[in-house]
């Protein structure tokens, strides 16, 4: 009963990472069956009904498991599959965009930003009427040295466009990465800790669990590119998301006939 009450915390905090992680160590991250890594003393929930959108970049899209199977989306699904058989993921991510290209449809950039990505952004989330959206941007902002200002009023135009549509919102954290400038590496920190500030209780710590003390991806976590996260890193990202209880946030709805 200890392990089913670690899963259940939300995970905004490095203590609770501390935990997240420590819940994952029997589990193997490169396993080929995410649904078993350690659900079955949760108990199934069938009356939870809804969806929940992902938009991001290329963690969210599955880049950097050597097996698609252990991205953190795919995992997720798979414990929503055994746990919230009535819960659906859907998932928008597209490799290399930012916060720009999430922007709601219609929304015009200052000069040499790119515009919204008709299709993978929250109009299109928004469109597909979920009970909650994820968003998963881990560095490309940073990496294209846009300033935090212009971030968070993109975070700030997410939030708005989902809270006018009564669709709960979760934010990940920036995340570690190898930049050469250090000044990048410090945007990255200045972002994550706006985050948690900004989206608390819902923001997603994707950071601490796999930083070094340098802002770099740990050994551990790096799938060698040192921007990208492994498979077992993937395992631990899809702990925090379970830990949130999104499904439990919905608002009751009537069974079918």
């Amino acid at each position: 009963m200890k392990f089913s009450a670690l899963i259940l915390i939300l995970c905004v905090a490095p203590a609770c990472n501390e935990r997240a992680t420590k819940s994952r160590a029997n589990a193997d991250p490169n396993s080929k069956n995410p649904s078993t890594t350690g659900h079955s003393l949760r108990p199934v929930n069938r009356s939870v009904r809804g969806s929940i959108v992902v938009l991001g970049s290329s963690t969210a899209a599955g880049i950097g498991p050597n097996d698609p199977n252990n991205a953190w989306v795919a995992r997720y699904q798979a414990f929503l599959a055994t746990q919230f058989p009535n819960v659906t993921v859907v998932n928008l991510a597209v490799g290399g965009q930012t916060t720009f290209e999430v922007q709601p449809t219609g929304y015009v950039p200052p000069a040499n930003r790119p515009a919204p990505v008709e299709g993978k952004n929250i109009t299109a989330a928004l469109r597909l009427n979920p009970s909650a959206i994820v968003v998963n941007l881990p560095s490309n902002d940073q990496a294209n040295n846009y300033p935090l200002t212009e971030q968070l009023e993109n975070y700030d135009r997410l939030a708005n466009s989902a809270r006018d549509a009564h669709v709960a919102l979760w934010v990940s954290t920036s995340q570690p990465r190898n930049f050469n400038e250090s000044a990048q590496v410090d945007d990255l920190m200045e972002a994550r800790d706006a985050i948690l500030e900004k989206f608390a209780p819902r923001a997603l710590d994707f950071w601490t669990p796999f930083a070094a003390a340098n802002g770099f991806i740990k050994a551990t976590y790096n799938a060698g590119d040192g921007t990208h996260l492994n498979d077992a890193a993937h395992a631990l990202l899809a702990t925090i998301v379970e830990s949130a209880q999104i499904p439990e946030h919905f608002a009751p709805q009537p069974n079918p006939d």
